[in-house]
């Protein structure tokens, strides 16, 4: 009798007490929830990392290769402005000039010309504010033909295409014009200035005339080096950007000689190096 009442108050027992095993079950549960859910947010930051990292580096190598595609996309923008402006400049410039006299021989109307071109250039000089659309450089051998601004400022100018250095004269009056651009950004209109041999074309179109450039040199300069802009006894091009690429502490100037002019009104003629002028023959 002791031992079945013994038996039947274990029995009792076990029923009214739960197991070790199932009364921690509860609390587990959540715990393991917890891991879970950390292990989800880590490897969602994981993910967004991998996508940031490939996005810096595909990045990184459109600027190596083309030019920083951000700022080029507002260079476009900024030249199709530019665009709009310069012929309503054109043609309102077409409009008011005046066609020189065509008397005398080749060599006189030549010189008449190349005087006319000069006044020209002295007159449209003296109303050129910073900022202010000038013309187009067109460059054929690395493909490109930007509209130019009056200016080298950083941020005004060169972000909206190539500059005219305000300290040069404007093509026509026999000194040195001097134009910069970026290589790596804005444009990158000069990245491939570098490829520039001796004989290839560069032509400036203002409102006035047409000037057709060949190239006869290159150098590589200290970024504060002024020399380059100097005088040459001949109507002078000086091309410069910033070398070498994604640095400014040289640049890169390529050296032209003007060979023909196309006013906007007269005979077209050509010029040499030792700044003489003769008509284009027909």
């Amino acid at each position: 009798m002791i031992a079945l009442a013994r038996s039947s108050l274990a029995r009792l027992v076990s029923v009214a007490t739960p197991s070790r095993s199932r009364a921690d079950a509860p609390s587990a549960q959540p715990a393991d929830e917890r891991v879970s859910r950390r292990l989800r947010r880590r490897r969602r930051v994981a993910n967004a990392l991998i996508v940031l990292g490939v996005v810096v580096v595909a990045y990184a190598g459109a600027i190596i290769l083309w030019g920083d595609p951000a700022t080029a996309l507002y260079a476009r923008w900024k030249q199709h402005q530019l665009s709009g402006q310069l012929d309503d400049l054109f043609s309102s410039y077409a409009a008011r000039a005046a066609s020189p006299a065509e008397d005398g021989n080749a060599q006189q109307v030549a010189e008449r010309e190349r005087r006319a071109v000069a006044a020209a250039a002295r007159d449209f000089s003296g109303g050129v504010e910073e900022g202010q659309v000038l013309g187009r450089i067109t460059i054929p051998k690395i493909g490109i033909e930007p509209v130019f601004v009056q200016g080298t400022r950083w941020a005004q100018d060169l972000s909206r295409g190539p500059g005219h250095y305000p300290q040069t004269p404007l093509p026509g009056l026999g000194k040195t014009t001097a134009i910069a651009a970026h290589r790596t950004t804005f444009g990158a209109w000069f990245r491939h200035v570098d490829d520039l041999k001796a004989g290839d074309r560069i032509v400036l179109k203002l409102p006035y005339a047409t000037f057709s450039y060949r190239v006869f040199g290159h150098k590589i300069v200290a970024s504060d080096d002024w020399r380059i802009i100097r005088p040459r006894g001949f109507d002078a091009l000086v091309l410069s950007s910033c070398h070498p690429l994604y640095s400014a502490s040289h640049r890169w100037i390529v050296y032209a000689a003007l060979y023909r002019v196309d006013p906007v009104k007269g005979k077209p003629y050509l010029v040499d190096m030792r700044n003489e002028v003769r008509l284009l023959k027909s």
